[in-house]
């Protein structure tokens, strides 16, 4: 694993937001003696009314850290800043404020922090990101691009996202992928590709048996409620199936559906279901207490093109506890099933989906069954997986870091 290192994360989701591979891999790397810079999300699109809550908090955690030089240290060498930017695709009188008064800023944060060549992480294919890597680097700066999701199909302006992601993926040193689609069109334009599992923290995420040895064996958090538990954790996003959902529940309500994570879209409708129980959002360390209680996980998500490149980080979380999962038939999740056997997939439609949770129900809960798929999901340990990305780091920067060749210094050889 690296170490010494100044990092620059330019993220595509808040700190405070559900616990993902962002805040994961960058929690990794400060745990292994690295400094992390983490720059929450500047934006995919134009803002909408609906996204007036979410940019009150941003206003309110900028005026918030003015008082600590726009910056906040959220755990030991992580430290988080929010900036203020113009939206990503915008006219060009936005993109001159960004780069000429508001990104600039960042670049001052970054130098009373200290940081040095530092290693820049980007999640985001936009105008604003481009300009934020060509701004933070150094000579010796290595440039990742972290490609997890087909931002296109989500940005308001679809070509122009196109266009700034060739140009970040020719910018990189080294591109990580999550599934093949997306490593396809990033090896256009990089030779550096390569495609990583959904990381999981396995000290996090123990199996049943070893979880319950460590805490209160007496403490049940839904003793009250008729079983089976059928348990989500995540968010609960437009990419939720709720028609899928509703129906389900319908016709099982018997049984308890548990939803555990924040709600960013419209849950009326299923919340209104006498047997759904909305836990809301919850800190990641703790979500392994409610895997713990369910007999199903499930991962209930739309089948379209904006979810065809979706590796669910929650699938591994689920696994590493022994759980059975039923998730639709995401292409990225099939693929996983084909290699692996561990899941039940189905369509969403409310029949054959009920009939694989069923089915998940009727499998056998053995010790056997449970170290299946345990071993399943440490193939997406995150201290493995990390160390793999800090050999593919450390050969960038070495070379980054070695002298061009000169006509002195090549040997001819002779004929």
């Amino acid at each position: 694993m690296i170490s010494g290192r100044d990092i620059i994360f330019i993220s595509s989701i808040e700190w405070d937001f559900l616990w993902q591979i962002h805040q994961e891999i960058a929690l990794q790397f400060a745990l292994a003696g690295n400094r992390v810079l983490y720059i929450e999300n500047t934006g995919i699109r134009s803002p909408r009314l609906k996204d007036s809550g979410r940019i009150i908090r941003r206003l309110r955690r900028w005026i918030r850290s003015l008082f600590s030089h726009g910056v906040r240290e959220v755990l030991p060498s992580i430290f988080v800043t929010s900036p203020l930017v113009m939206p990503p695709f915008s006219a060009s009188a936005s993109r001159f404020l960004n780069r000429h008064l508001l990104i600039p800023r960042l670049r001052r944060i970054s130098q009373k922090l200290g940081f040095n060549d530092p290693l820049l992480w980007a999640y985001l294919p936009t105008d604003t990101v481009v300009d934020l890597v060509r701004l933070l680097s150094k000579p010796h700066s290595v440039v990742v691009y972290y490609c997890g999701a087909d931002f296109t199909l989500l940005a308001s302006n679809a070509q122009q996202c196109r266009d700034h992601e060739t140009e970040l993926l020719k910018l990189s040193d080294l591109v990580l992928t999550t599934c093949s689609r997306l490593a396809e069109r990033c090896r256009r334009y990089n030779g550096k590709v390569h495609i990583i599992p959904a990381v999981v923290n396995l000290d996090e995420f123990s199996l049943i048996e070893n979880h319950e040895a460590a805490t209160n064996p007496g403490t049940n958090l839904f003793s009250g409620l008729p079983r089976p538990i059928i348990g989500y954790v995540g968010g609960l996003h437009r990419f939720i199936d709720h028609e899928l959902l509703f129906e389900v529940m319908r016709r099982r309500p018997d049984w308890s559906w548990i939803f555990v994570g924040a709600i960013t879209s419209d849950m009326n409708k299923l919340a209104a279901m006498p047997n759904a129980h909305f836990i809301g959002q919850r800190p990641h360390a703790s979500l392994a207490q409610y895997i713990k209680e369910f007999d199903v996980c499930l991962v209930p998500y739309v089948n379209n093109a904006s979810t065809a490149t979706v590796v669910p980080m929650k699938v591994n979380e689920y696994l590493a506890m022994g759980k059975p999962v039923v998730s639709t038939m995401l292409p990225t999740v099939c693929d996983f099933n084909d290699r692996h056997r561990v899941l039940i997939t189905a369509p969403n439609q409310a029949e054959e989906f009920l009939k694989a949770i069923e089915d998940a129900l009727s499998l056998p809960n053995d010790a056997e069954m449970s170290r299946r798929r345990r071993e399943v999901a440490e193939l997406g340990n995150c201290k493995i997986v990390l160390k793999t990305i800090s050999q593919w780091l450390e050969l960038a920067l070495h070379e980054k870091s070695s002298p061009p060749a000169t006509i002195e210094s090549v040997v001819v050889p002779s004929t």
